[in-house]
């Protein structure tokens, strides 16, 4: 017999307690990383959790007001979404073909469908966490899609093994970059946070990133405040200057590497490359499992995939989930939602982005002014 409920964020112990049940889960499961996209405004989170015998599965997602959006703001619809980062469904129950799984698989989506349903959820999204094979309990019920890989270090093998995996480039810059007096530290009381900051910010200013990776300040120590000693915070420096500096976030036995950045002076210093090999030795000896890098920006595989690529040969599936659960109503409010843009002069700045009506849109001056200048 199945039973399911939908736990709120405030009710922490037994988020908790359903996500252990699962038997394994990441930093962005927890309910403090979703209690700090609620106070973004991102949303209200939830954890929908599941049961059937001994089998267990979790889904943690952000429910948000349509009506938050201009041009639709009559709406009584609300759609789902999932917290920056790699969340998705964590389960104690394995892809097998058997009569079991598939059981399983169709309850846990009649149940989904339910909750989603009661709360007048239009259109669903969520990311899944690559380091974990969950993605099939979607299948039948939403889009799967695969954007990219991302890269993990086996923080289970020797030394010797990481190193090997290690490209012979990398091996060097870092063999280099300790003899030219380059050295790590864990800035344990975060005296250097506000450094951090300002260098992660130029860093993604050189990388022309998506204001998508750009966070207001108060981010940071929100993140700070709610995760406690599960964020780390390490620098390499030289001659007493920070040539790097790298912010991570731990749970169970996974690290996951979350924001970095190099002042454009250092580059050529690889500071993030003796970082990230500080960290893995580090997580070797505390008992971690996984060192997991990412992808690129945008989950392109771009100069930051490369780098990260020459950590480690493993490479893991990022994949993302969608679907529309009421295609009458959504069309309706993208219509709505583009004829407003259209009236007050604006452009979608993307025309795959889900759900269309957040689509970030900007003025078509301003992108007349871009193409000018360019």
């Amino acid at each position: 017999m199945s039973n399911y409920k939908l736990i709120p964020v405030d009710n922490q112990e037994q988020w908790i307690d359903a996500l252990k049940l699962c038997g394994k889960y990441d930093i962005y499961h927890l309910p403090e990383y979703h209690l700090l996209a609620q106070r973004q405004k991102e949303g209200t989170p939830f954890l929908f959790f599941f049961q059937d015998a001994e089998f267990f599965a979790a889904l943690p997602f952000l429910l948000r007001q349509v009506s938050d959006i201009q041009g639709i703001e009559d709406s009584l619809s609300f759609d789902v979404s999932s917290v920056y980062g790699y969340p998705g469904i964590v389960t104690n129950i394995k892809e097998i073909d058997s009569i079991e799984s598939k059981r399983f698989r169709d309850d846990f989506q009649k149940a989904l469908l339910q909750v989603l349903f009661d709360k007048k959820v239009i259109a669903f999204f969520t990311r899944q966490n690559p380091l974990f094979k969950t993605s099939w309990l979607f299948h039948g019920m939403g889009d799967v899609k695969k954007l990219s890989n991302t890269v993990a270090i086996d923080l289970a093998q020797s030394d010797h093994e990481q190193v090997k995996h290690m490209t012979k480039g990398h091996r060097y810059d870092v063999r280099k970059a300790r003899k030219s007096g380059i050295y790590v530290y864990e800035d344990k009381y975060f005296n250097k946070f506000d450094d951090f900051i300002s260098i992660y910010n130029e860093t993604m200013k050189r990388n022309c990133a998506l204001d998508y990776y750009f966070f207001p300040k108060a981010y940071y120590y929100e993140l700070k405040k709610l995760l406690g000693d599960r964020l780390k915070l390490f620098l390499a420096e030289k001659d007493e200057v920070i040539v790097s500096a790298s912010l991570f976030l731990i749970a169970d036995k996974i690290i996951q590497y979350h924001l970095s950045g190099t002042p454009d002076v250092y580059l050529k210093c690889s500071g993030a490359k003796v970082i990230l090999d500080d960290v893995r030795k580090w997580g070797t000896d505390n008992g971690y499992k996984w060192l997991h890098l990412g992808g690129g920006l945008g989950s392109v595989e771009d100069s930051l995939f490369r780098f990260k690529s020459g950590f480690s040969k493993l490479r893991f599936p990022f994949e993302i989930v969608k679907t529309i659960l009421d295609p009458q109503t959504y069309n309706q409010l993208v219509d709505q939602n583009n004829h407003w843009i259209e009236s007050n002069g604006y452009l979608k700045q993307s025309d795959d982005y889900f759900p269309s009506y957040r689509a970030p849109i900007t003025k078509k001056t301003n992108l007349l002014y871009q193409k000018g200048n360019k």
